[in-house]
C-alpha cells in the first residue's frame, strides 16, 4: 500500500453501524442515564480490546500498510470519542467512557507507530519501544515483531534484548504509574518523518 490519503471503507462501515445503533439506545434509557454509561463502558471495554487482537494478526505489514491503520484508528478513535453524544443535546460523553476509549485507541495508535519504527538498530529500537509502550510484556512485543514481519534471526536477537534491557528511570515510573501516555518531545525524538506527515494529514481531516 502506498501512503494513505483517507481513512479505509471499513471504518466508514463500523462508523455507520455504531451512529445509528446508538442514538436509539440512548433515547430508549433517558429515564434511566445510568444504564446508557454502563452500557457505552461496557461497549468500549469489549470492542477495544478486539480491535487491537485483530490489529495484531495483521502480518506482515508493509510501511504503508501500517500508516494506513494509524490513521485508520485515529479516524476510529474520534469516532467513538464522539459516539455517546451522536445526534443528542447533551454533548459530553461519560467520563468514565472517554477515559477508557482515549487509553485503549491510544495503546492501538502506539502499537502501529511501533511498527513504523526501524528495528535494524536493536538498541534504538528497544528505546524507541519502551518510550511508545511504556507497559508491554514479552508475549506483546513478540506479536508486534510478528506484525513487522521480523524474520525468526533477528526476532531472536531483539526479543533477547528486550528481555534482558535496564529499566531507565522514566521507564520505571511509567510502569509504577500505569500510564499509556508519553509525551510530545518523547515522540518528535522517535518517530520517522514518515508518521509526522502522516500526523499533519490525519490533522487536516479532523
Amino acid at each position: 500500500m502506498e501512503t494513505p490519503i483517507g481513512h479505509s471503507p471499513y471504518i466508514t462501515t463500523i462508523s455507520s453501524h455504531l451512529q445509528q445503533a446508538f442514538p436509539f439506545i440512548r433515547d430508549n434509557l433517558q429515564e434511566a442515564r445510568k444504564y446508557f454509561t454502563q452500557l457505552c463502558n461496557k461497549f468500549a471495554t469489549t470492542f477495544i480490546p478486539k480491535y487491537i487482537g485483530h490489529l495484531f494478526k495483521c502480518k506482515s505489514l508493509s510501511q504503508g500498510g501500517a500508516e494506513q491503520l494509524l490513521l485508520d484508528t485515529h479516524t476510529l478513535k474520534k469516532v467513538l470519542i464522539e459516539l455517546p453524544c451522536w445526534e443528542s443535546v447533551v454533548k459530553t460523553a461519560p467520563a468514565s467512557y472517554t477515559k477508557t476509549v482515549i487509553k485503549g485507541m491510544t495503546k492501538a495508535e502506539m502499537i502501529l507507530k511501533v511498527v513504523l519504527v526501524p528495528h535494524e538498530r536493536i538498541d534504538g529500537f528497544i528505546e524507541s519501544y519502551i518510550k511508545l509502550l511504556p507497559d508491554s510484556d514479552n508475549n506483546e512485543f513478540q506479536k508486534i515483531l510478528d506484525m513487522k514481519g521480523v524474520k525468526r534471526a533477528e526476532s531472536t536477537l531483539l526479543l533477547e534484548a528486550f528481555k534482558n534491557r535496564p529499566l531507565s528511570k522514566d521507564a520505571s515510573e511509567l510502569r509504577s504509574n500505569g500510564s499509556n501516555e508519553i509525551t510530545s518531545d518523547q515522540n518528535n525524538d522517535y518517530e520517522s518523518s514518515r508518521i509526522k506527515r502522516l500526523e499533519k494529514l490525519i490533522k487536516k481531516r479532523l
